[in-house]
This record gives C-alpha cells, sequence and structure tokens, in this order.
C-alpha cells in the first residue's frame, strides 16, 4: 500500500516540477511584460498572490493523488475489490490530466508573453513623469538661457 503511495507521490513530484517551470515562466515574463510594456508599478501582493496560488494548487493536487491513490486500497480492505490496472488508471488521470491541464494554461499564457515581448520595439523607455518635452543635452540647455528674470519687487 505505502508502496503504491510512494510511487505516486514520486510522479506529483515531476509532475509539480513541470507545473512550477511554466508557472514561474509566465510569472517571470508577466513582470517584464506588466512593468516594461504596461507601465504597471510592481505589486508585492500580486506576487504574493501568486505564489500562494501555486502552493495551493501543489497542496491541493498532491492531497487529491493521494485521496484517489488510496480510495481502491480503501475499498479492497472492505470487501469492494477495485481491479488494480482501474486504481493506477485513476492515479495517472488525475496525476497527468490535472498537471498537464494547468501547466498547458501557464505555458499558453507565458508564450504569449514572450512574443509579446519579442515584438515590443526596443527603442520603448518607460515615460518620466513630470517631463513634457524632449531632454536636451545640458550644453544646450545652458546655451538657450536667456538672462535671468530680475526679482520683482513686492
Amino acid at each position: 500500500m505505502f508502496e503504491i503511495i510512494i510511487g505516486n507521490l514520486v510522479k506529483i513530484g515531476y509532475a509539480m516540477a513541470i507545473f512550477l517551470c511554466a508557472y514561474m515562466a509566465n510569472v517571470v515574463f508577466s513582470l517584464w511584460y506588466n512593468i516594461k510594456i504596461n507601465r504597471e508599478p510592481f505589486s508585492r501582493e500580486k506576487l504574493a498572490t501568486g505564489g500562494l496560488k501555486a502552493l495551493t494548487f501543489i497542496v491541493g493536487l498532491t492531497l487529491l493523488c493521494i485521496a484517489i491513490t488510496t480510495l481502491p486500497i480503501f475499498a479492497t480492505e472492505v470487501g469492494w475489490t477495485i481491479p488494480e490496472e482501474y486504481a493506477e488508471l485513476f492515479a495517472d488521470l488525475i496525476i497527468v490530466g490535472a498537471v498537464l491541464l494547468v501547466a498547458c494554461k501557464y505555458i499558453k499564457e507565458a508564450f504569449t508573453k514572450f512574443v509579446a515581448i519579442l515584438n515590443t520595439p526596443a527603442d520603448i523607455e518607460p515615460e518620466k513623469e513630470g517631463i513634457d518635452h524632449e531632454q536636451q543635452p545640458v550644453s544646450d540647455v545652458f546655451q538657450d538661457q536667456s538672462t535671468p528674470d530680475q526679482p520683482q519687487e513686492s
């Protein structure tokens, strides 16, 4: 019984590595895309929420897999035998199916952001607040200065 559970936990470990790679790729590309291209401010809250979301997925899927793995074992103990092939199929479906679904979602999102980053012109720079004109070299600024205004008396 424990060998089956341990075997499925190893499979979950590999599945979670795939998920985390897809998820972190999406996070990294999102950081660049949102901050540099969309000019959104960096948000620690969004980053923390994303980390919590990934942790929730990992813990939830692990618990779900343990439940699916132990269900046929428990059923056999109480006299309702589920063929071993079906028990393996259930566990594999939950591990591969759920992780593939979520990993593919994040791979698609990461790839979309990656392509958007590649297609963004290299000369885009964040706008500087409070400057409505093109910056001139310092030497040009001083040459164009007229004589300072005389202080006015009130």
